[in-house]
């Protein structure tokens, strides 16, 4: 069978070949204006971080260059490593259970926990492009891979708790647990988006588990599974089992995929959700096809299509419109080329149809709360935030982010000039849209974009489209040096040492955080909170830091006392540590005081903390001064509970 019949090829669309053949000329333009703009409104930061940002598009434009005058086909496998036995299955297990090993061994707190999977996922790699390919090997093993590393992450620590909602989540589960029905809607909105809770509390019921532990293990094991459905969706379209698997392999060591697996909260699983309904849409195209050649879509595809959309919509409230939009965006794209349509215009109305009923009849009470964030008061005004990180900090914290973009620019641009299969120019347009979302640019410090509109929460969306530009550019630069240079073994060092590079960026292992940002509470602390629980009056005053103050953000429901819920009106201590309240308790981590620093604030920001409280919270670092002042507020007459990393007083005016 021919390539052109293979992968339906037909005359290339010109405006897409001429915009391809431009686009390396034009990043470099937009770099040339952004300089020009930074310096114009006096932020030299963003100069200096977006320079670091704009040398690996810059780069992959010359490449694309270079690549596109050798016209590598897409359908070719690119094998450069001989098969060997360290390759095999049984080493592969060897290898996993020694990095299981070393996990348990090692303190969370570790930086070099992570290596093993390290290697692990660059054994991969090596297994991808060898002369012996086996893609249900490789699957599986990027699924331990992938599930490994996310159980690094979430069970080893005493509780892990990402960016603070897993805590609020955990209650709303356990409230669900406990009573039998979905929350009420005293504790919030997920009254009509229950789906989640109701899993997490039905698997701690069947597996025997505390909430907490179930939801681990339940969501990371659901999370991995999804590189399945990325695998065959890539592989439906080019035809290709080693672009599918590079495709996998990048996804799986992507750190915002790894963080969202360790984070599985509601979004997360609407995402989840997504991606199999994206899969669904895709494979929907029967292989068999009418008199006039129409394409028929098994009544067999379409119902669980239609079951997934619902899962999503009762599972996220936001997450519904956002994907009506990106599958639109695949729907005009497809039509704009002149392709068959993976994408039913038909099939599109049933989610519209279920969103718009659903909030307007049943979650309307959500949509108000909506409303403040579409005033146009909001908007009349461009506000740019301040960088986090900045220079060298910025480029540590970013070596995965200057390979996500070298290897997805080159993937992307190539799709839209070789449209191979035609299809495939629709990923590489959204490639580029992917690659604005998921990268910092100037989109993620316009304060509209980034606070207001959360385009973060929109770019979980384009991860799967990510990767697939991300595999189609490790694989276009695997046949290119191949092409080039006779060597197999320089052309294998040079792709390993990138991997290993992209690897070591994913993984954090030489992330340099700000020691007061936490992602988990240690077995002292979560001892103190369980004393606090048992022995502080519900309904009390608690004041605390940002993250102990979620912990405790358990809200008062009709049913508090019948499930024996405690609760208490939980508030920010202030900077000055000065309290107005005639009585209630403190809870200090002083340990965590120490060695660190605590988030602290008025409580007016705590909306804006949730958010990110590393733009609206100050810490309070174990200076002299304010251990002094600790020390000085804090009697040890009012002390009632102490051990290695807790105390909590009770004060009284």
């Amino acid at each position: 069978m021919s390539v052109e019949v293979r992968f339906g090829l037909k005359m290339k669309i010109r405006s897409l070949e001429r915009l391809a053949n431009i686009l390396p000329y034009l990043t470099l333009s937009f770099y040339i204006v952004g300089c020009i703009f930074c310096v114009y409104i006096d932020r030299m930061s963003y100069l200096v971080n977006g320079s670091i940002i704009a040398v690996p598009a810059i780069i992959a434009c010359a490449v694309f260059i270079l690549i596109k005058k050798r016209d590598p086909d897409l359908s070719e496998k690119a094998a450069v490593f001989r098969y060997s036995l360290l390759l095999s299955p049984v080493f592969f297990l060897l290898y996993s259970t020694l990095a299981v090993l070393v996990l348990l061994v090692t303190d969370i707190d570790f930086e070099l926990g992570l290596f093993p999977a390290l290697i692990l996922y660059t054994t991969i790699f090596v297994q991808i492009l060898s002369w012996r390919l086996r893609p249900v090997t490789v699957l599986l093993e990027t699924m331990l891979t992938l599930a490994i590393t996310i159980y690094s992450y979430t069970l080893r620590p005493a509780l892990y708790f990402g960016t603070t909602d897993i805590l609020s989540h955990s209650y709303m589960a356990t409230v669900t647990y406990l009573s039998g029905h979905v929350i009420p809607p005293d504790v919030g909105t997920y009254t009509y988006f229950p789906l989640y809770h109701i899993f997490v509390a039905q698997s701690s019921q069947m597996l025997g588990m505390d909430i907490q532990t179930a939801l681990f293990v339940t969501t990371g094991l659901i999370f991995a599974s999804t590189v399945l459905f990325l695998y065959y969706l890539v592989n439906s379209i080019f035809r290709n089992e080693q672009i599918a698997l590079l495709a996998v392999l990048a996804y799986a060591m992507n750190a915002d995929v790894i963080f969202y697996g360790t984070y599985m909260v509601t979004r997360i699983m609407a995402y989840v959700g997504f991606l199999i309904l994206l899969y669904l849409l895709y494979t929907m195209t029967g292989p068999k096809a009418d008199a006039e050649h129409a394409i028929v879509r098994p009544a067999a595809r379409k119902i669980p299509a239609v079951i997934m959309a619902v899962f999503i919509l009762l599972t996220h409230q936001i997450s519904m419109p956002m994907i009506i939009i990106l599958i639109g965006l695949l729907f005009v794209l497809g039509w704009a080329i002149q392709e068959r349509k993976h994408v039913d215009p038909v099939f599109l109305m049933v989610p519209i149809s279920l969103f718009a009923c659903y909030w307007t009849f049943v979650a309307y009470s959500f949509v108000r709360e909506l409303l403040p964030r579409t005033e146009l008061s909001l908007y009349q005004e461009v506000v740019f935030t301040d960088v986090v990180y900045n220079g060298w900090n910025f480029l540590v914290s970013q070596i995965d982010g200057l390979f996500v973009v070298f290897f997805a620019l080159i993937g992307a641009i190539y799709l839209i000039w070789k449209q191979q299969p035609k299809y495939s120019a629709v990923f590489g347009l959204l490639g580029l849209l992917a690659v604005l979302l998921n990268v910092p640019n100037i989109l993620t410090v316009i304060f509209q974009f980034a606070a207001i509109l959360r385009i973060d929460r929109f770019a979980i969306l384009f991860l799967p489209i990510l990767a697939v530009v991300m595999g189609v550019g490790i694989y276009l630069l695997t046949r290119y040096l191949s092409a080039v240079r006779q060597s197999s073994r320089w052309i294998g060092v040079v792709l390993i040492a990138l991997i290993l590079l992209y690897g070591i960026g994913s993984l954090g292992l030489v992330r340099d955080e700000p020691s007061y940002k936490r992602y988990s509470f240690d077995q002292d602390e979560v001892a103190g909170f369980d004393r606090v629980l048992t022995t502080v009056p519900s309904g009390s005053p608690l004041y605390s830091d940002y993250y102990t103050l979620r912990f405790f953000g358990r809200k008062k429901i009709n049913e508090s006392e019948s499930l024996n819920l405690p609760y208490y009106s939980a508030r920010m201590m202030p900077e000055d540590l000065r309290i107005s309240e005639k009585t209630g308790y403190i809870v200090l981590l002083n340990h965590q005081f120490m060695h660190g620093g605590l988030l602290l604030g008025p409580d007016e920001l705590l909306d804006e903390a949730e958010i990110d409280p590393d733009k609206s919270l100050k810490p309070y670092r174990p200076t002299e001064e304010n251990v002094l002042n600790m020390t000085g507020r804090l009697s040890t007459e009012d002390k009632v509970y102490s051990n290695a990393a807790v105390e909590v007083y009770h004060f009284l005016h």
